[in-house]
């Protein structure tokens, strides 16, 4: 019985085993003991390219909401084009109206390394003083920066007042060999540190310049303000006066829309034959206006970053200005530069000027910044009929003589004075004193004047 037993057993397990065998082989219902098919390698899809990432640091509300919607128009039109060639470019805005802005742009990547903005200077102040300049590379839209700053720890996209001051004196001095200056200028914080800097920038090349002021909300009273730097004489038997003036070139600080009381006032006091010399005010003025008197302001120049006929076919559309070509150009440029990380000072000024070699001279001309190495001239623009279709148009050296030219030419108002006066019609209009105008130009100048670096 003791020997049986292991037999019994080993039986039993062989037939058990066998069975189990038979069951594996079968196939059962429903796909029960199927064996599962390995599955087919899939082919792994590439990792998409990561493209590079520029920031607009901008308004989305408030005052400069409408300056900074055209910029960000602009930048995506770059952003379509660079689409278009195979570049795929991530934009990202920050509206820096929104109390957590800062917070918000630091919850980007890294490699959103480059921003444009803020196009405020409390804006700025605050990016500075929460580090935020150290971690990204900021290329500012203001005129100036903080002392010590540009170049050091942030740069500027955006022509500056001295930029304006340079280009007006090269114009004059250089080109028309103009060697003495006047100045008329409203008492506003901005009409009177741009003639602060026009003095400077005069003195330091030993020439002077003469100065009287206006009341800007008074307009009735810039003929008399003006008439000591006139100094107009009437000869006996006559009622014309013949201006005294002793300088070539008169530099009017304020808008384009206080222009028409300007120049009466001038008039007013026997004063035609004077080389005007304007500041970008007018340029963001007249963008896309037609001047129905051009011919009046035959002596009027300004400074200009925005150049329009040389403009990529993409800002050539009726209605683009200096604005949408600003954020056009920054985008382009941010992209060229190549940065995925906020790299030492040197390192990311020299990425600027080699990229604003390779990218810029197209659309609007920034220059004058001084990580551009050497710092060209904006553009200089006469007043025309059309001002989004003129071209650049040089003045004779002797500015005095032009206004005789005018006169046989147009028999305008700046044929006035010493060159026919009596048989001028517009001119004899001009004898009257201005009246106030209406319209207002705040936001620009408003954005203009919270820039104006202190006088040192």
């Amino acid at each position: 019985m003791t020997i049986r037993r292991p037999f019994v057993v080993l039986a039993r397990n062989i037939l058990l085993l066998a069975l189990l065998g038979c069951l594996a082989a079968c196939q059962m219902p429903f796909g029960m003991g199927q064996r599962a098919p390995e599955p087919k390698p899939q082919p792994v899809a590439p990792a998409p390219a990561t493209g590079p990432c520029v920031v607009l640091a901008l308004p989305s509300s408030g005052t400069y909401a409408a300056i900074a919607g055209k910029v960000r128009h602009g930048a995506q039109m770059a952003q379509n084009e660079l689409a278009a060639n195979g570049v795929k470019l991530r934009l990202e805005t920050i509206n820096t109206e929104a109390p957590d802005w800062l917070q918000r742009l630091d919850a980007l990547p890294q490699a959103c390394t480059v921003v444009g903005g803020p196009l405020q200077a409390r804006n700025y102040a605050q990016a500075r003083e929460h580090g935020q300049l150290e971690k990204r590379a900021f290329f500012t839209f203001v005129p100036s920066l903080e002392q010590g700053d540009e170049g050091a720890r942030a740069w500027r996209f955006f022509p500056s007042p001295q930029d304006q001051i340079d280009t007006l004196i090269g114009f004059a001095t250089t080109g028309m060999n103009i060697r003495t200056y006047g100045a008329f200028y409203p008492t506003d914080a901005y009409g009177v540190r741009m003639t602060g800097l026009m003095e400077q920038s005069l003195a330091s090349q030993n020439m002077l310049l003469q100065k009287a002021s206006y009341n800007p909300a008074d307009p009735t009273s810039w003929s008399d303000a003006v008439a000591p730097l006139i100094n107009a004489q009437t000869p006996q038997g006559s009622k014309t006066p013949v201006p005294q003036t002793s300088f070539e070139a008169l530099f009017l600080p304020d808008s384009w829309k206080s222009m028409e009381m300007l120049t009466t006032s001038l008039l007013y006091n026997g004063e035609d034959r004077l080389v005007l010399l304007g500041t970008t005010l007018w340029e963001q003025s007249l963008s896309g206006k037609t001047i129905s008197n051009a011919d009046k302001y035959a002596l009027a120049v300004f400074p200009a970053a925005w150049n329009q006929p040389q403009a990529p076919r993409a800002l050539q559309v009726p209605g683009t200005d200096f604005w949408n070509a600003l954020g056009y150009d920054f985008v382009r440029f941010a992209v060229s530069m190549g940065l995925d990380s906020r790299l030492t000072t040197p390192q990311v000024t020299a990425r600027a000027q080699r990229a604003s070699k390779n990218d810029l001279g197209h659309g609007a001309h920034f220059v004058g910044q001084r990580w551009r190495g050497s710092p060209k001239a904006l553009f200089v623009w006469r007043v025309t009929h059309r001002h989004d279709s003129g071209e650049y148009r040089d003045l004779p050296a002797d500015p005095r003589t032009r206004a005789a030219a005018v006169c046989l030419a147009h028999a305008g108002p700046a044929a006035c004075g010493r060159h026919g006066r009596a048989s001028c019609g517009p001119c004899r209009r001009g004898g009257s004193r201005p009246r106030r105008a209406a319209g207002s130009d705040a936001a620009v100048r408003a954005h203009n004047e919270q820039h104006a670096p202190p006088l040192v």
